[in-house]
């Protein structure tokens, strides 16, 4: 019920609104037409001034009928020479008004053509100097009054021919004696569809009437600065909106609203644009403000449908700007007589919008929610004024209306409304972003609680983990074996390296709260240096780089907060080799105006200069193209330089890209107040000079139970370390690289691992660019790749398996997990392989040598004549059968000398039956220990001899050749100077098909791509021979030395 009364009170309100508004329309035509009344009037062409009190009314109308003459262009020569006896009128036309519609001599009257108007003013009271104003005459006229031609506006012709548009407001001045005065307007038009005197001709005394252009001029001039300022305003206000990265279409469309308005105002009524403007011809000046019209249409219907989601659909708004961009266009390209005859239609369809717009602001505001309220009015009243802004619009076009100035105050209103919504936005954006401001304050005050409180909770088990592993490294258990003391050094590297991580989040929640106290003595500063190197000794990994303490043993002691003291180096130095793959990291000290001034270069990738200063900012941290993804929080070069400042120090850093860095602090030395405090000491560590020995070597290679090697790829040797422990306990064979570009080198070298474990973050390339190069040769199901990330997020997950991962694992990963998805794909790589390996094994054992009866035909003609040749000839025969007919394995492999064998044995068969026919030139370089797949060079040699040679008459000869290329492959070419092939022939030879039986070159080519990724390359001509060549990777071609560098598990 409730509901209702509100609906009922808002139907109430909207309908209100609309009639008190409305009715300032009709208002203002009964007091136009009431003026008239009340004002002279002319009649049958004369207008008696004989009452007129000029001292009262300065000016006066000429509204009333007068003389009309169509289709004449008659001057006061006419009227005098004639005698107004002898020019009769055609009739009597009404002014202001359109002459198109009226009947003459029982005739309407067209729009286009040309015709005189005549008014004769009858006792004009005092001799003096009077003006004449007119505003709207279309198209061109021309005005006389006295005998004297006042102003020409374009030019008026009988004929289209010598008519030429124009209609612009004039104002002229001229003299009078008392009596009579006579005016002639005379009318041309060819160009719009009304024609006539459209708005009154203004007469009067001269002061009154300057008075009246001035006042007139003025107010238009006012509506044309307020829309004008707007639209500036507006602009400006989107400017800087995108330049701070907010753009807001809304008030890049309200300025061009105001902005097509002041244009389109600026050429109607007074013209006041023309002022500014000079020299345009006329249609040029009609198309812009008809352009500016349509324009401006096309800007309310965007604003209205971004302003509020719902008011238009948007196939109407394209529809709607489509029709209306469609007849701009024309505007731009025809002549006015012809696209104007379009308008109506455009003006209809632009009416029914609007309407259609303010029936659905009134609805949404009848159906609007409390909140919502305010807006949806606004919304509604403004929609209401530009109605009846067009409304008015078109009533003073059709000349139904002689001003123009309720018009003008609907769409001042109709802005004023406009802007107050999108002022309203702002400030309701305001109060959004103050309120997100406040709720964010307070869920950093939240989450400061939170690190502070984890923090603390994660120190105790961190202490414990570190303390226990440096208690069994120093052998309470027992003594501990290198690899086993090894694994410790890195929990207890890792736990050092996590605590201090956990002191930067403690660190950074306390300085917010002014909370960090210092406990300043004195302290050793060569000895602390000596202490944090050692512990980054442990976490440089493959890294080759000199840590270098080049501090003096005598060197001032500092003083300095020392587990502070600790912190900052810590920081600095671990920055440092994070950003340094291989060189030097150096820190040195020397005293600069009584400070100690420390150093920490590095040999590194450097930082940009535009992020120099902002790396000392919270969560800030340098990105280059060297080093991707690194870890950290982005708290510590920040707290670092906090952590100076409380010192009384300073801290700064030079670098350039690709030169390394140099982070410079100051601290303040132990002064002579202080002298009798002796220096906190620190126990020193080995001197840290010289290359750190690295912990391991990479590749690292491991044999295991499981033949099923896996290749790890992972720059940080803990994780590294964690999965290849899991790896051995399951007894798989791995190997380790912590680089992309090395696990795709040994990629390159051997192509039989069954699983890759990539991680994403590495420093040379990102592991989604290694995984796209290992797609470019392994499909998801011959090699599967199980990604590694430290955040696992969505994004991660969904661009890793776009880029063709099998699975995804986050750290920190479960052991049980990560071993389980390991064996899951390498199921699948198994299942994989042994359908392969089953199909090249299919391949082979289709081989049906069709030489084979011949061979034993040659052999039974040969028993007779030449028994020994037989014998040996039998077998030849029968080793070469025993090695093609080999299948108790399918992964068998043989060795290039093996192949060769069975080469010779078959070249030795086809001799025997052919003679000088057949002559092979071997060229055969290789190790011929090499293990390769049996029967890929057998078979090409046949298919050469048999359908190269053997089509010739003559015979020909065949080269094979087998070299050890550069490029750690070896090279095999089985070339004859046969009668070759054409392309097409070729092309059917190579594409599969059902009644492939045989050993062809489709069947090679397949086994060959299927093992290395790429099948045969053939080039052949007909008449000139056949070259087949292929490639075998070194490592792929299974040499028994291919595991040289490996590690046994113990």
């Amino acid at each position: 019920m409730q509901r209702r009364t509100i609906v009922l009170k808002r139907i109430l309100l909207v309908c209100l609104s609309a009639l008190i508004l409305f009715s300032f329309i009709p208002f203002s035509l009964i007091s136009e037409s009431d003026k008239r009344t009340n004002e002279f009037q002319a009649r049958d062409g004369v207008l008696d001034l004989s009452a007129w009190n000029y001292e009262q009314d300065q000016r006066i109308t000429l509204d009333g009928t007068w003389e009309f003459y169509w289709n004449q262009l008659l001057t006061p020569d006419d009227f005098r020479q004639n005698g107004p006896e002898r020019l009769v009128p055609d009739t009597m036309m009404k002014v202001p008004g359109q002459w198109n519609g009226k009947t003459v001599n029982g005739k309407p009257l067209p729009a286009y053509g040309s015709a005189t108007y005549r008014l004769v003013l009858k006792n004009v009271p005092f001799d003096g100097v009077y003006a004449l104003k007119k505003t709207n005459v279309r198209f061109a006229s021309t005005v006389y009054a006295n005998g004297q031609m006042l102003f020409e506006d374009g030019k008026t012709s009988v004929k289209a021919a010598g008519y030429e548009a124009g209609n612009v407001p004039q104002f002229a001045f001229f003299s009078a004696e008392k009596g009579d005065v006579e005016i002639i307007v005379q009318v041309a038009n060819f160009a719009y569809a009304n024609s006539g005197i459209a708005a009154s001709l203004y007469f009067g005394e001269q002061a009154a009437m300057m008075d009246f252009q001035q006042k007139a001029k003025a107010r238009d001039l006012t509506i044309f600065g307020i829309l004008t300022t707007l639209a500036l305003i507006f602009f400006l206000c989107y400017v800087t909106a995108a330049y701070y990265g907010k753009k807001d279409s809304s008030l890049l469309l309200f300025a061009l609203i105001c902005f097509f308005y002041a244009v389109y105002n600026g050429l109607i009524g007074e013209r006041v644009m023309l002022m500014y403007v000079h020299g345009i011809p006329f249609e040029v000046l009609f198309k812009v403000k008809d352009l500016c019209t349509f324009s401006c249409f096309i800007a309310l219907a965007l604003f209205f449908y971004q302003l509020k989601k719902g008011i238009l659909s948007r196939w109407f708004t394209r529809a709607f700007i489509v029709v209306l961009s469609v007849y701009m266009t024309a505007i731009v390209l025809l002549p006015i007589p012809i696209y104007t005859k379009a308008e109506p239609y455009i003006i209809l369809l632009y009416e029914s919008t609007t309407i259609w717009l303010l029936l659905r602001t009134a609805v949404l505001y009848i159906q609007s929610e409390h909140g919502e309220r305010l807006k949806a009015f606004l919304l509604f009243m403004a929609m209401l004024c530009f109605t009846l802004y067009s409304i008015d619009l078109i009533l003073f076009s059709f000349s139904l209306k002689e001003s123009f100035w309720l018009g003008e105050l609907y769409i001042v209103v109709f802005n004023i409304i406009l802007i107050f919504l999108v002022v309203l936005r702002f400030f309701e954006a305001y109060h959004t972003v103050d309120a997100m401001r406040i709720r964010l304050l307070q869920l950093d005050k939240l989450k400061d609680e939170f690190l502070s409180n984890t923090s603390h909770e994660l120190k105790t088990p961190l202490n414990a983990i570190v303390s226990i592993s440096e208690s069994l490294l120093r052998g309470v258990e027992g003594p501990v074996t290198e690899k086993q003391a090894q694994n410790l050094e890195i929990v207890m590297g890792s736990g050092r390296r996590l605590t201090l991580l956990v002191n930067e989040l403690l660190d950074y929640s306390k300085m917010k709260h002014g909370d960090i106290v210092l406990y300043r003595n004195g302290m050793d500063l060569q000895a602390v240096t000596d202490s944090v190197l050692k512990i980054h000794m442990f976490l440089l990994g493959s890294k080759r780089i000199s840590l270098v303490n080049g501090i003096s043993a005598s060197f001032p002691a500092v003083y300095a907060d020392g587990n502070r003291l600790v912190q900052i180096l810590h920081n600095l130095i671990g920055n440092a080799i994070k950003f340094t793959e291989q060189g030097t990291v150096e820190i040195s000290a020397e005293i600069v105006r009584d400070m100690a001034q420390i150093r920490i270069r590095d040999t590194g990738v450097g930082i940009p200069e535009h992020m120099q200063e902002r790396i000392f900012d919270a969560f800030e941290q340098a990105d280059t193209p060297e080093i991707r993804n690194e870890d950290g929080t982005g708290l510590g070069l920040s707290i670092t330089k906090k952590l100076v400042e409380l010192h009384g120090g300073e801290i700064n850093v030079q670098s350039s890209p690709g030169e390394g860095a140099v982070f410079t602090f100051t601290l303040p030395l132990l002064d002579k107040a202080s002298s009798q405090m002796a220096p906190l000491k620190i126990e020193k560590s080995q001197p840290s000079s010289g290359f750190s020995i690295p912990i391991t070597e990479f590749p690292l290679y491991m044999k295991g139970e499981i033949d099923e090697p896996i290749l790890i790829v992972d720059d940080d040797y803990a994780n590294l370390q964690s999965i290849t422990n899991l790896l051995k306990l399951e007894k798989y064979a791995y190997v380790a690289v912590n680089r992309g570009e090395m696990a795709l080198e040994e990629l390159s070298r051997k192509s039989d691992f069954f699983l890759v474990v990539l991680d994403i973050s590495m420093p040379d390339m990102s592991g989604y660019e290694v995984l796209r190069k290992i797609r470019e040769r392994f499909s998801p199901f011959e090699l599967p790749v199980l990604m590694l990330t430290a955040q696992n997020r969505l994004g991660e997950i969904k661009l890793s398996m776009e880029n063709g991962a099998n699975d995804f694992v986050g750290k920190p990963y479960e052991a049980d997990e990560l071993m389980a998805r390991v064996r899951s794909l390498t199921r699948l790589k198994a299942s994989v392989k042994h359908a392969k390996d089953a199909e090249i094994a299919f391949l082979r054992s289709q081989i049906k040598p069709h030489f084979l009866y011949n061979a034993l035909n040659s052999i039974a003609e040969l028993c007779v004549d030449e028994p020994a040749q037989a014998e040996d000839l039998t077998l030849q025969l029968s080793q070469y059968m025993r090695s093609s007919f080999d299948f108790k394995q399918l992964d068998s492999l043989t060795t290039i000398e093996s192949e060769m064998k069975l080469v010779t044995a078959y070249v030795n068969i086809e001799r025997a039956r052919y003679g000088a026919r057949v002559q092979v030139e071997y060229n055969v370089t290789a190790d011929p220990y090499t293990r390769i797949p049996p029967l890929i060079v057998q078979p090409l040699v046949e298919n050469a001899i048999r359908h190269g040679l053997m089509s010739n008459f003559r015979g020909g000869s065949v080269t094979v050749t087998i070299q050890q290329g550069e490029d750690a492959v070896i090279r095999f070419a089985i070339e004859d100077n046969g009668s070759g092939m054409s392309a097409s022939k070729l092309e059917e030879l190579l594409r599969p098909s059902e009644d492939k039986k045989g050993v062809g070159l489709w069947n090679i080519s397949q086994r060959i791509k299927l093992l290395y990724g790429k099948g045969l390359h053939i080039e052949s001509e007909e008449g000139k021979g056949t070259k087949i060549s292929f490639d075998i990777p070194v490592q792929s071609a299974m040499r028994t030395d291919a595991y040289v560098r490996t590690v046994t598990a113990k």
